[in-house]
This record gives structure tokens, sequence and C-alpha cells, in this order.
């Protein structure tokens, strides 16, 4: 799991390479996005979402059953247990990911990014994706 809470975070998941490079921008053009829709005019370094809800990218091995580090206890399901704002299905270059959107309270929010590769041998959370996707 890596979370994106800055710049810096994008920064580091870049040099990484753990994901491809259609993803990487989607990840950056998404926290972008949200450095614009809070109004924020400083610069990107100094932004954080930290005190709004921040981006989490599920990787391969991860227990999208119990997230309770990022909130989603096990006893709730996990994020399966969890009652999105909205999923949605993106598809870029032939590659699929998944963002679902989990409100905590009226001012937090955060962002789960599912690549497909995360969830090819789970049938259970593969059909709540595609359930919930609009």
């Amino acid at each position: 799991m890596r979370t994106i809470k800055t710049k810096q975070d994008l920064r580091l998941i870049r040099a990484a390479q753990v994901f491809s490079v259609t993803f990487t921008g989607y990840l950056e053009e998404e926290f972008l996005g949200l450095k614009e829709a809070f109004d924020f005019d400083g610069l990107d370094e100094a932004f954080t979402l930290e005190m709004y809800g921040y981006m989490v990218v599920l990787e391969l091995g991860d227990n999208l059953r119990d997230l309770s580090v990022v909130g989603l206890d096990r006893e709730t399901g996990g994020l399966i247990g969890s009652l999105p704002e909205f999923v949605e299905k993106v598809e870029r270059n032939s590659e699929c990911w998944y963002k679902v959107v989990v409100v905590y309270s009226n001012e937090y929010a955060m962002a789960f990014y599912v690549p497909e590769i995360v969830i090819v041998d789970d049938e259970e959370i593969k059909n709540w994706l595609e359930e919930n996707a609009k």
C-alpha cells in the first residue's frame, strides 16, 4: 500500500517504478485535480492532502478486507464493507484500475486506487467493484 499526501509522495512512487507510467501519470493528474478543487494557490510542494483525506494506492498482497491502517477495519469488511461515495472503473492504454472514494465525514474522504492486477485472483472483490462502478 502506498499513500499519497504530497507532491513528494508522487515523486517517490515515480522513482520507485513500481507502477506503469500510465498509472503514475493518472495519479499525478488526480493529485493536481484535488489541489485545484481545494482552491490551493500556493506552491505544489506546500500542498498536502493530510487534512482532507488522502490517496491510497493498493498493491498486490494488500488485504482489501482489512485496511484498518487507513480506517477500514476487518470487523466491517475493509474496502468491500465500506459504503463508497462512488466507484469508477478507469481504462487507459490497455490498463485498468478502479477509483473508490469513501467519505469518512463531511470534511474527510479517502480515494483508494485498485489496479486490476491486485484483484486478479479475488472474484468477490472483482464483482463488488464491477457492481459498484459507475
